[in-house]
């Protein structure tokens, strides 16, 4: 038995290196406070910022150079890297799993004690019922990044492609047809609680095409 803990402590150590959970716990504690309940946002919560605000003024640059742009997508790759790990490291830590791989009954376990249980509604067969539903929609997206089959787990890069599908931002013509995707590095409460709730929903919708977007520009799979 102890053997077993062991090589499965060196496994989330090797599988999130180099990581600290102090990022991800803030981060955690920034978006459980902006959403009180799907689609009614805290108005005192703040734009939680993934990117320095250097990052966000090379982006503005006019005349951007070939290496200009080249910074821009290493930084953005790296800092929503350092976060999934981060955040992945932190989950990890609250439901005791030891290999930086998250599981269902382990994502279920934290979003009903971090989301959901502040309601005091979990003695509620058909709240908890409707509320599993919707924790079972998003990890399913997370796990697949979007894709209709995934491996039933939410690793490191799953992780990373969900922060970058949140600063993700979908771009319209003066018509309102969908023209593409921009990212800003950041996203507010009113965004998070949109986002929130397509990941929430079952099926395929706007979240999961942020999600395999994210997944293959942070993947280089374009």
């Amino acid at each position: 038995m102890q053997n077993f803990e062991k090589n499965n402590i060196t496994s989330l150590l090797k599988e999130l290196s180099g990581a600290n959970a102090e990022l991800g716990e803030a981060f955690a504690t920034e978006i459980d406070n902006m959403v009180y309940q799907t689609g009614i946002t805290n108005p005192k919560a703040k734009p939680y910022q993934v990117m320095s605000k250097s990052w966000k003024e090379l982006v503005k640059k006019a005349d951007k150079t070939s290496e200009d742009i080249k910074e821009i997508d290493q930084r953005i790759k790296q800092e929503i890297n350092n976060l999934a790990i981060s955040y992945l490291l932190y989950i990890a830590r609250e439901t005791k799993n030891l290999t930086g791989k998250l599981d269902y009954q382990q994502y279920e376990t934290y979003l009903i004690k971090h989301r959901f249980s502040r309601y005091s509604l979990t003695h509620n067969i058909d709240y908890m019922t409707k509320i599993k539903k919707q924790i079972r929609n998003a990890f399913n997206k997370i796990a697949s990044h979007g894709e209709k089959q995934g491996d039933n787990l939410i690793d490191k890069q799953d992780m990373a492609a969900y922060l970058y599908a949140l600063c993700t931002k979908a771009t319209h013509d003066d018509n309102g047809k969908f023209v593409g995707f921009v990212i800003d590095g950041e996203f507010s409460a009113e965004e998070y609680a949109v986002n929130e709730n397509q990941l929430f929903q079952d099926g395929d919708n706007l979240f999961s095409i942020k999600l395999r977007t994210a997944y293959k520009v942070l993947n280089n799979k374009f």
